[in-house]
């Protein structure tokens, strides 16, 4: 796969920071309890392991691909769960992984024209308990933990019966209110893709209302999916992080070295409500698809900081969320950043009277740089509409944020 583009910006209005400048090359949820047992049947992958008894979770792949199925690692219980608003939610019931080989040649295309390769199909479960019906048009993506493969979904990998739908609608994306529905989903990988994987990341789309893809009804699912001992414990580490685009689209691996998250101080904007909820430090590794995106931050090393921020608004004006700005103003007079927006989860549309919503916001720094910082003020606001104009008499809030080293 080609390296990703991706263009880091971090303005500095000073000289003194000047090597924590943004960058722009050419580059494009807790531990989950399994039981498992080595698996003897193919010495050469040290990786494979099996949960209970063997039970095939999706036997249509035989039959389909007229190949001998063996079950390498299952998880009954993922405890996977995303809502996408208090009444519409989507879950990972189960899924399992399985070694495929001695299939008819026209199958080996799943498998970029290999003898053998692997099969992961999860059981999902949408529930609507909402007042109308919700559209899902099957979106859905499987990121190796290194930034760098696709896994391809190949849905016909299970029976038709078994997709995830609603029968009693003509339109496949269409899901009836006051209903829930149950599925499964399948991705085909090769051997060399199957052994570097750990805990890949499955991302689900986001549903929407009113057959319209702009009525769009919350946040994509992100789900680590662990795929052996050494995934379980990545996913558990990563379920504690501040969910940007670092951890959902593995950007870079992160490791914590400080953290406040009870700090829920809150300024108010002429009724519009900004808490700072807390912060996250952490020395970040750039993944294998994104090294080349961090090297003007020297050779020390990349520091990270996000913080989450809520915002309520009880005015009655309106105002853009891709046009919210944050900046950090350090050692009082040493220099100004501008947040790393790329890295931020997308923040699209709108932000209307009594809309409430969490934000989180990036910056970086050199390792080296960092460690003479001695105090950062975040800025929020000042807030613009949709046209780039600025509200409330240019008012922003500002919050002192708790730094260690």
């Amino acid at each position: 796969m080609d390296m990703k583009n991706l263009a880091l910006f971090g303005t500095i209005l000073s000289a003194l920071l000047l090597g924590a400048c943004g960058i722009n090359t050419d580059v494009e949820e807790g531990q989950t309890p399994v039981t498992v047992v080595e698996n003897d049947a193919n010495e050469s992958d040290e990786k494979q392991i099996e949960n209970g008894d063997g039970t095939i979770l999706n036997p249509f792949i035989a039959e389909d691909l007229n190949a001998d199925v063996e079950v390498v690692y299952t998880n009954k219980n993922p405890e996977l769960k995303h809502e996408y608003s208090e009444e519409v939610s989507i879950q990972i019931d189960e899924y399992q992984i399985v070694h495929v080989s001695n299939m008819n040649e026209s199958s080996k295309t799943n498998f970029d024209d290999e003898d053998e390769g692997y099969v992961l199909t999860y059981k999902m479960t949408l529930v609507n308990n909402s007042k109308e019906d919700v559209y899902y048009a099957g979106g859905v993506s499987l990121l190796s933990d290194d930034g760098m493969d696709y896994i391809i979904p190949r849905q016909h990998l299970v029976d038709r019966e078994q997709w995830l739908k609603d029968d009693s609608t003509e339109n496949v994306s269409q899901f009836s209110k006051g209903k829930t529905f149950t599925g499964m989903n399948a991705h085909s990988m090769t051997k060399a893709q199957f052994d570097k994987l750990s805990s890949p990341t499955l991302k689900i789309d986001s549903l929407f209302l009113n057959d319209d893809v702009s009525q769009k009804l919350g946040e994509d699912a992100i789900f680590k999916i662990p795929f052996n001992d050494e995934g379980v414990e990545k996913a558990a580490v990563s379920s504690q992080l501040y969910q940007d685009k670092m951890v959902t689209e593995n950007i870079a691996d992160k490791e914590l070295f400080f953290e406040k998250n009870d700090i829920n101080e809150t300024e108010e904007i002429d009724g519009v409500k900004v808490t700072l909820n807390g912060v996250q430090y952490a020395n970040i590794t750039p993944t294998e698809a994104y090294k080349d995106s961090f090297t003007d931050f020297g050779d020390s090393g990349v520091v990270a900081l996000t913080a989450k921020i809520t915002i309520e608004n009880g005015s009655d004006t309106p105002f853009d969320k891709f046009l919210l700005d944050r900046k950090l103003t350090i050692d009082k007079n040493r220099g100004t950043m501008f947040n790393q927006g790329m890295l931020e989860p997308n923040y699209r549309g709108t932000f209307n009277p009594g809309d409430k919503e969490e934000f989180l916001t990036v910056f970086l720094f050199r390792k080296d740089e960092f460690t003479i910082f001695k105090e950062f003020e975040l800025q929020v606001g000042p807030l613009k509409d949709s046209e780039a104009n600025v509200l409330f008499k240019e008012k922003a809030v500002t919050f002192d944020l708790p730094i260690e080293k």
